[in-house]
């Protein structure tokens, strides 16, 4: 009866852990762009598609940040535009069942044994925020990042928190740390 008991509550924890956020991030940038003298920036284009979220919400949490790492919102003359697009999309990738067994490793994905499983629905819908960074002088694009796999429920009032981190953790690379050639 306690092994059952124990089995459950491993279960109950598996759907737990899967039901949190794997925020996945990425960043890419134009290789020899001097980063040191671009301080200013201005907003060119927001295209936000994900319901219940304010664009001005978003535009001020990205504001927040670059703020914070000591660019400055300019009326003219930016050294950098910025894009951003919201969007939510069903999901790639990733696991569609979750498992507990007990029993002899097979690999690096699995195991035989006695066990129990659970199916997830496929098609998870999920956020994406992709800012896309534009040197104004050459209208070059130069820094473009990206955060996908955000829970939607992250897009509304009461995890405003949450999605303030996701942009943080986002914009954190930029600019990024390059070495003079």
């Amino acid at each position: 009866m306690r092994h059952l008991v124990s089995i459950g509550l491993m279960s109950g924890l598996l759907l737990l852990l899967s039901a949190c956020a794997n925020i996945k991030y990425a960043d890419d940038y134009k290789t020899g762009t001097d980063f040191s003298g671009l301080k200013t920036y201005n907003w060119r284009a927001i295209t936000v598609d994900v319901g219940g979220i304010d664009k001005t919400f978003l535009q001020n949490l990205v504001d927040e940040q670059l703020r914070a790492q000591g660019f400055v919102l300019a009326d003219t003359s930016a050294d950098l535009l910025i894009d951003m697009q919201v969007f939510s999309r069903v999901s790639t990738g990733g696991n569609t069942s979750i498992g507990i067994g007990i029993g002899l490793p097979v690999g690096n994905h699995g195991s035989i044994g006695l066990g129990t499983g659970q199916t997830l629905g496929k098609g998870k819908q999920e956020g994406v925020i992709v800012i896309d960074i534009t040197q104004t002088s050459s209208n070059t694009l130069i820094w473009r990042g990206n955060a996908e796999g955000i829970p939607l429920i992250n897009f509304s009032l009461k995890a405003e928190q949450k999605l303030r981190e996701t942009v943080s953790k986002l914009l954190t690379p930029f600019p990024p740390q390059t070495t003079a050639q």
